[in-house]
């Protein structure tokens, strides 16, 4: 079993912090010199001091404390451990009637990290962020892994306190978030926006996503935890500043309670292009129908478009060519485009799907779109979308689409539609 050596080791402390310091230094006449002084005044803690010093002269901390680095920490190590604290969760529970604390997080170097478990005798001693250094601690194995367990009465010094705000127990709202919180509990509408694969030192994947509340947005980073589109609530989130702008980080001790997931149907145009995926019954005004691109290859067994002349489905299927417009819709919210493939197409050509396959065998298909867009350009219609987000935006596709009857349409939406035109 290896041991380490006490901090404290007799009343000659102070030569022992000085020799300690001097070769953690190198030597450094400098440092050696500054450190004399200033302990010498007895204004300042030995420990703290020492550390600011190390700092400044780029000592070597694990020499000064007599604390290995974390990686070479193995089952069965009994001395002293320096890290800092890069998770802490806190829970209570009841044993023999009385009321008991245990806390799980981990240390961590820049070396690697250490598990471990805390029974503290009240609240924990201590906290995310802080930096702390263990007297005479002893390290067992779980899961054939090294692991800490610190008991109330251990030694322990937080030689630096973290400024990082813990406010476990409160649910916040967007606009009351600041910088080094962690423990964030928040409900809101959560939306994906992304994902990128093999990011950082463990080769995760980073989903992205925007959540909302009534108090405004923030961006949100989850590190291997896939995102899920609907109404959250998320508790044991951190709150990070990247160039002034603050986003929520959503590690493993995280949770994200999903409270209710979007129903995949949208009440405007607008919301539709803000989710994932769905779909938009509506009224509204085709504004324009655009004149290019207006035929595309699928494939005859299941109506892909193809590229290339062939289905990725059905290599062997032949290819066909149907007419496919680009038109901008107004439901009064927003004017995304909207693809109107030939199926939602034929009711606005005389003659129907028979007249528009022989149109474009002889090269007539521009009077296809001159006649569909004498009925429906600048119509009020009602209509349904599909739409879903993809690597270039939202794409939306008319299921259906029927002009309304102006006769029964509103006062006010006949002069707005007279304005339009």
């Amino acid at each position: 079993m290896k041991r380490g050596r006490n901090v404290l080791p007799g009343n000659d402390f102070i030569d022992q912090y000085l020799k300690r310091f001097s070769e953690a230094v190198q030597n450094n006449e400098e440092a050696v010199t500054e450190f004399k002084k200033r302990i010498a005044s007895k204004d300042e803690a030995p420990l703290k001091l020492a550390l600011e010093l190390l700092r400044k002269y780029s000592g070597d901390m694990n020499i000064f404390f007599q604390a290995p680095p974390i990686k070479e920490i193995k089952d069965g190590y009994h001395g002293n451990i320096l890290g800092s604290v890069s998770s802490v969760r806190c829970i209570e529970y009841e044993k023999d009637g009385n009321r008991r604390i245990r806390c799980v997080g981990s240390l961590e170097d820049r070396t690697g990290r250490l598990p471990f478990t805390e029974f503290p005798e009240g609240t924990s001693r201590i906290g995310k962020g802080d930096l702390i250094l263990l007297i005479n601690a002893s390290v067992s194995n779980y899961n054939d892994r090294p692991y800490l367990t610190i008991f109330s009465k251990m030694e322990m010094n937080v030689l630096e306190k973290s400024n990082l705000k813990s406010v476990i127990g409160e649910t916040l709202l967007i606009k009351d978030l600041k910088p080094d919180m962690y423990d964030v509990t928040i409900k809101g509408a959560l939306r994906s926006t992304g994902s990128r694969d093999k990011v950082g030192r463990d080769l995760v994947t980073l989903y992205s996503g925007v959540l909302e509340d009534s108090s405004g947005n923030i961006s949100v980073q989850s590190w291997g935890t896939p995102l899920t589109d609907g109404q959250v609530e998320i508790r044991g989130a951190s709150v990070k500043q990247f160039k002034e702008k603050l986003y929520l980080q959503i590690g493993k001790g995280t949770k994200i309670n999903v409270i209710s997931q979007e129903s995949g149907k949208f009440g405007t145009l607008e919301q539709l292009s803000n989710s994932q995926s769905g779909s938009v019954e509506g009224d509204g005004i085709i504004l324009k129908i655009f004149d290019k691109n207006i035929l595309v290859s699928v494939c005859s067994v299941c109506q892909k478009v193809v590229k290339e002349g062939k289905c990725s489905n059905h290599p062997d299927a032949p290819v066909e060519k149907i007419l496919r417009l680009s038109m901008l819709l107004d439901d009064g919210y927003a004017s995304p485009l909207v693809y109107g493939y030939q199926k939602v197409l034929e009711r606005y050509v005389e003659g129907g799907r028979d007249m528009i396959k022989k149109s474009i065998e002889n090269g007539r298909e521009s009077e296809l779109l001159e006649e569909i867009k004498g009925k429906l350009m600048m119509k009020p219609v009602q209509f349904k979308v599909y739409g879903f987000r993809g690597s270039s935006g939202t794409y939306m596709e008319f299921e259906e689409v029927a002009v309304m009857d102006e006769s029964k349409i509103g006062e006010g939406y006949q002069k707005a539609i007279e304005a339009l035109r």
